[in-house]
């Protein structure tokens, strides 16, 4: 990555706060209260509108927002002497998603410009900033939102001072239950990987990680304690909010560790990605899953064990290396717990967790009505995904034979019939023809490779199935 972005891409990912925001942009990136309409808006809460209100004895040199963000920069100067002066400015938010925000409080990097001037109150040598929610913090679901903010700058502050401010105004998930935070969660992380200019934005961040020693293999990044401001915010950014929540009333915060490796073995499987390594060159990683690690554990007690879920994504790739799937989610969410440390793995530390220690809990996985498998406790993410279970085999070619007969029979025409055909062709990477044209499963496929394709088929041929009996008169 060049200097330059770098340069910008700390300064735009080190604000101390949620962006909600889909991709990366750079502070080049603000759009002026004049800027054009946009197309394609993204899932998220964002700014789509700002204006000043009111002025007293301070002008405005400027106020922009960081595109789907709620972010705002503003740069404000006093007009003459050293008496208090204030400016207001009309914010209106965008929730385009299906479930509730509420707004939690203003965030920002001290070291940004003026920002270490800024106060939540008003102060003679600080410059106030004051939220007004005429109608509530409550954002529905489609809905907008329009609130004012207040600048007030202290008469202390010096007059010929330009205050260049960078402010978050962070808004978060309202949900009814932990499990439904953490899906919206693994459905944003899979937009997030499916999306080219979020994916590229991970990856460098993960690759500029790696200091070039054979000893630090591990690619990671997380919003844990500890971790440097271009980590934290990076993560913070991409999931656009999502991470703080209120659920059933009591403030949440989901704390998430993302490593890129293989765990399953399979290099047509995931990515591979390249780095330079002092002692051996140019080595290509390859067949690389993306693994999230998600606790809501305050993570703050040194020597201890924090409950951590771990859910792997990855994608499927041809002989030849080519992407042909989205990324998509392999397994289950497995339920476990890793000890904790600093971020960069220190014992004594506090904050963060060691992913390569995570060990599962002793549990039973519901994947379709007909099949169903345990966990032992103890065990590691790379084990759960290596497994080679013959009852699922068994099962999977069950659910094939199920959707053969039902294509076959023509009974049940339309676009019904094409959502099975589909599901069945992507169920193709896992078995094989025999002499009598017969899908046959293979035998040497992980369990977890078979998950989603057992449980879409299964989702698909039940559908189906209803459809077939009301045409039938059952």
């Amino acid at each position: 990555m060049k200097p330059g972005l770098k340069v910008l891409l700390c300064i735009s990912l080190s604000l101390m706060c949620l962006f909600t925001c889909v991709g990366y942009a750079s502070i080049t990136d603000f759009l002026t209260i004049n800027g054009s309409a946009k197309t394609n808006i993204p899932s998220g809460l964002f700014i789509v509108g700002i204006k000043t209100v009111g002025s007293s004895n301070l002008d405005v040199n400027n106020v922009s927002y960081l595109e789907y963000t709620t972010t705002v920069n503003s740069v404000i100067s006093r007009r003459s002497g050293y008496s208090a002066g204030s400016v207001t400015y009309e914010i209106t938010v965008l929730n385009n998603t299906d479930y509730e925000y509420a707004y939690r409080g203003l965030y920002y990097m001290n070291t940004y410009g003026q920002n270490s001037y800024v106060s939540t109150t008003n102060a003679y040598n600080k410059l106030g900033v004051v939220v007004s929610f005429p109608d509530g913090n409550i954002v529905a679901p489609k809905e907008k939102l329009t609130f004012q903010v207040t600048y007030t700058a202290g008469r202390n502050i010096g007059s010929n001072m330009n205050l260049d401010t960078l402010l978050n105004y962070q808004f978060g998930i309202n949900v009814d239950s932990i499990e439904k935070a953490y899906d919206i969660v693994h459905a944003k992380f899979l937009d997030i990987l499916n999306t080219s200019s979020t994916y590229q934005e991970l990856v460098e961040v993960l690759d500029d990680k790696f200091d070039g020693s054979q000893t630090w293999t591990s690619n990671y990044i997380g919003n844990v304690g500890n971790a440097v401001d271009n980590d934290m915010m990076t993560v913070e950014t991409l999931f656009a909010g999502q991470l703080t929540m209120m659920v059933n009333g009591k403030a949440q915060k989901a704390w998430v560790m993302i490593k890129h490796e293989d765990v399953d073995g399979n290099e047509l499987t995931g990515d591979d990605y390249t780095l330079y390594y002092n002692q051996y060159g140019n080595v290509t990683h390859k067949g690389c899953e993306m693994t999230l690690y998600m606790t809501v554990d305050p993570l703050d007690q040194a020597y201890e064990w924090a409950p951590v879920y771990v859910t792997v994504f990855t994608c499927d790739r041809d002989a030849s290396g080519n992407t042909i799937s989205d990324w998509y989610q392999v397994g289950s969410t497995y339920y476990g717990q890793a000890n904790i440390v600093g971020y960069h793995g220190e014992n004594g530390g506090t904050g963060s967790f060691v992913t390569d220690n995570w060990k599962a809990y002793a549990s039973t996985y519901q994947v379709t009505q007909d099949y169903s498998y345990s966990v032992d406790a103890d065990v590691s993410i790379k084990d759960l995904m290596t497994v080679v279970d013959q009852a699922a085999i068994a099962e999977f070619q069950n659910l094939l034979t199920d959707a053969e007969a039902m294509i076959a029979n023509q009974q049940y025409a339309g676009t019904g019939i094409t959502v099975v055909e589909d599901a069945y062709a992507k169920a193709a990477a896992f078995y094989t023809l025999d002499a009598n044209g017969k899908a046959i499963a293979n035998q040497g496929i992980r369990r977890v490779w078979l998950v989603p394709i057992m449980q879409e088929l299964d989702h698909v041929l039940k559908v189906a199935q209803d459809a077939i009996d009301k045409i039938e008169g059952n």
